[in-house]
C-alpha cells in the first residue's frame, strides 16, 4: 500500500485451475466462505486477514485490523501491505525428458475473484493491489506504497524474483499512465503493457462507493498467452455476470 494507503481490498470467491505440466492431472479450487477455517488453505503474511467475510489485504478502518495488536495509534493507515497466497504448491512447467529448454511443456490454468478497493472521501487513496504467481509464500521487506507487496527498493527489476503479477492499479506513479488501470509486471513493478480502465467505463475504486468487479486470470501454456477479464458486479452476494468476450489486457508471456 501506499504511503498515504486507504484502500479496502475484498476478495469474496476465489477460483484456481491449474493443469500440471508434469502429469497433466487437472486441479480444481472453490474457496469460501472465508472464515476461520480458510486459513488451513491460504497463507496471510503481514497485514493480511479474514475480516467481514472476506480476504483482507490491508486494514479497512482507522482503527486497522491489527493496530491493537501492534499497539499502533487510530488512525494509520500509511505504508502497509499485505498478501494471501494458496498454500498449495504447483510445477507450471518442465523440461523434457532430453533437458530441452525450449521445448519442456508449459501448464495452463485459470483464476477468478471478485474485488472491492474502497477509496475514503479526505483520504489520499492506495496504490493498489495484484494476482501473483511466485515460488514462495513470504513478501518482501518494505514492499508498500507503489511495490505493491511485490517487491522493494532493492529488488525491484531482479530476475531472481521469479514473478508474474497482474496489478489492479489506483495510484499514479511516476512510470504509470494513469491512476486506474490493469498492468502485466515480470519481476518489477513496472508493467510491461499496461490498459487504461476508465474509456472501458470500469474504475477499480472510486470514492466513498462499494463497487465490486469480477476478474478473470487466465493463462494459455500452450499458445503462452496471458488474458485479464473484468466485469462489475452490483452486489457483494449477487450473481456473477458472465466473463466478458473481450479482455482488458492480453499480453504474450512464456513462464519458462
Amino acid at each position: 500500500m501506499g504511503s498515504a494507503a486507504k484502500l479496502r481490498f475484498i476478495v469474496v470467491l476465489l477460483c484456481f485451475t491449474v493443469f500440471s505440466a508434469q502429469n497433466l492431472t487437472t486441479f480444481t479450487g472453490t474457496y469460501g466462505p472465508f472464515n476461520q477455517t480458510i486459513y488451513s488453505e491460504f497463507e496471510f503474511v503481514d497485514e493480511a486477514s479474514v475480516s467481514n467475510g472476506a480476504l483482507q489485504l490491508t486494514p479497512d478502518t482507522a482503527l486497522g485490523n491489527r493496530n491493537k495488536l501492534l499497539n499502533q495509534p487510530l488512525g494509520t493507515l500509511q505504508d502497509r501491505s499485505g498478501r494471501v497466497m494458496l498454500k498449495q504448491p504447483f510445477k507450471l512447467w518442465d523440461y523434457e525428458i532430453n533437458h530441452n529448454y525450449d521445448n519442456g511443456r508449459v501448464a495452463s490454468f485459470n483464476s477468478s475473484f471478485l474485488i472491492n478497493a474502497y477509496a475514503f472521501d479526505n483520504i489520499t487513496a492506495g496504490e493498489g493491489l495484484a494476482f501473483v504467481v511466485a515460488p514462495d509464500l513470504g513478501i518482501p521487506s518494505r514492499s508498500y506504497g507503489q511495490y505493491l507487496g511485490l517487491t522493494n527498493y532493492d529488488s525491484d527489476g531482479n530476475p531472481v524474483n521469479q514473478l508474474v503479477a497482474v496489478e489492479l492499479d489506483t495510484f499514479e506513479e511516476a512510470f504509470d499512465p494513469d491512476a486506474n488501470h490493469v498492468g502485466l509486471n515480470i519481476n518489477s513493478i513496472v508493467s510491461n503493457i499496461t490498459t487504461a480502465l476508465t474509456p472501458l467505463g470500469i474504475e477499480i475504486a472510486p470514492k466513498n462507493e462499494a463497487r465490486f468487479y469480477n476478474v478473470w486470470v487466465q493463462y494459455d501454456g500452450v499458445k503462452k498467452f496471458i488474458e485479464v477479464y473484468m466485469e462489475g458486479q452490483v452486489e457483494r452476494e449477487g450473481q456473477t455476470p458472465p466473463r466478458p468476450t473481450t479482455p482488458v489486457l492480453k499480453a504474450d508471456l512464456d513462464l519458462r
